[in-house]
């Protein structure tokens, strides 16, 4: 069953943070999302310019709407400007009883007032008590307690005294401390760690109770929920996007992003696999130790982000086969020449070795070539990691092919590097064919 979700706030004109990052969320997470707004804002990640609060009466006819016809599961509370329209949202949320998470906003992460002085006691007197968790910043924490947030014993002080206003639960993040959250629920407290991620941060309060109160809907338990919210936060952030002059904004689609770009690399490789094993002049280019082809996702960092064949591309009769199947973090060995190529430049996500008998047929098709001398590889290296960086410094710029001539015990070998494996792997067809036709 589909669940919805419903978020109370003001609307964002720049995109990055409010309602919109709250749909955005609940929509990337799989759940129907609807929202009431309460103020209108004239914004962008340079700050909020101006602020349009709506009527109270316009608030509480849109909850009408939502709540006559949808089964809300849980909601949340964003900018609520002004006391009056606390005390509305207040009521519609205690007749309806409807679960939510209370994300006390003050100010805007870019700069400017989105609740009035007066409403902050409005706040603390009618919504904290009905609150399932409220997920204060430490300004904001301090700004309900009058405890200056500084450390976990602060931190904890100023949930506590939350809690003292009838709140279930409070998340005080620690995103302007160490990146630690502390958790306070039914008396025991749970410290959420993270680490500071470069990036923008225009939205990223909104971004984590609205995926806070995904999981929530969900069924998740308030800790498990809160540390998959963070983790979704802190990849909308390393991912967030270069828009604006200002404080960028977060990206909540980094999940699904990562998600797509992975089905996308492994039908790549796969058909990449699938053209070499419709050729078979490609039988003579294997090496004796057999071959490997992989691609790595955008911002790849591990061997976990390249895709590749499980064993390797084998001489099987007059044809190649793979000795297994296609999936992530199948060879170290091909991950250590697309990622070393990748810290050079980001678009050679792709790379396959190759028989050094290719060579000349490398060289008759004008491809660009380096080469790499084993002998001079200093104990302790990563082979493939160390040869393609000091093959690329001296070619000083990114080839399309790198080589070496072997060593004791180590076969001569030759690898292809490109965009994608299945350019990769046309690459190697055509050398192939090439030295098949005999014309080299």
């Amino acid at each position: 069953m589909l669940e919805v979700v419903l978020t109370i706030g003001g609307s964002d004109s720049g995109g990055g943070a409010g309602i919109q990052a709250d749909l955005k969320t609940f929509s990337i997470l799989g759940l129907h999302g609807t929202s009431a707004l309460t103020a209108v804002t004239a914004q962008n990640t340079l700050g909020v310019q101006k602020v349009f609060g709506l009527e109270p009466e316009a608030v509480a006819a849109q909850l009408r709407s939502i709540t006559d016809d949808f089964s809300v599961a849980f909601a949340k509370t964003g900018m609520l400007f002004s006391p009056e329209i606390v005390v509305v949202v207040a009521g519609h949320l205690r007749d309806t009883r409807i679960p939510f998470v209370l994300d006390p906003v003050i100010e805007a992460e870019a700069g400017g007032r989105l609740l009035r002085p007066e409403a902050v006691q409005a706040v603390k007197e009618h919504l904290i008590p009905l609150a399932k968790v409220v997920t204060p910043n430490i300004f904001e924490a301090e700004a309900l307690t009058g405890i200056p947030v500084q450390d976990t014993a602060s931190a904890d002080l100023a949930a506590q005294k939350i809690i003292s206003f009838g709140a279930e639960a409070v998340i005080v993040k620690g995103g302007h401390l160490d990146c630690t959250d502390l958790l306070r629920h039914g008396g025991e407290v749970h410290l959420l760690p993270g680490k500071r991620i470069g990036g923008g941060n225009h939205g990223v309060g909104c971004t984590f109770s609205a995926a806070l109160t995904s999981y929530l809907a969900q069924g998740c338990p308030l800790r498990e929920a809160a540390l998959k919210a963070k983790k979704f936060a802190a990849l909308a952030v390393a991912h967030s996007m270069n828009v604006g002059r200002g404080a960028g904004p977060v990206n909540q689609a980094a999940a699904l992003q990562k998600e797509a770009d992975r089905f996308r690399v492994l039908c790549d490789v796969q058909s990449a696999v699938d053209l070499l094993l419709d050729e078979p002049k490609i039988l003579g280019l294997i090496p004796e130790v057999g071959s490997n082809l992989g691609m790595a996702i955008a911002g790849a960092l591990s061997r976990e982000d390249v895709a590749a064949v499980e064993g390797r591309l084998v001489r099987a009769g007059r044809k190649v086969h793979p000795s297994g199947c296609v999936k992530f973090g199948a060879s170290s060995h091909i991950a250590r020449i697309i990622l070393a190529a990748m810290s050079f430049d980001p678009r050679a996500r792709a790379a396959m070795n190759l028989s050094l008998k290719a060579l000349p047929a490398c060289e008759a098709l004008g491809l660009k070539t380096a080469q790499f001398d084993r002998q001079e590889e200093p104990s302790g290296m990563a082979t493939m990691r160390w040869g393609t960086l000091r093959a690329i410094e001296e070619a000083g710029r990114l080839p399309d092919v790198i080589w070496d001539k072997g060593a004791p015990g180590k076969e001569p070998m030759l690898r292809l590097l490109g965009t994608s494996s299945t350019e990769v792997a046309r690459k190697a067809l055509r050398l192939a064919r090439l030295l098949g036709d005999g014309k080299i």
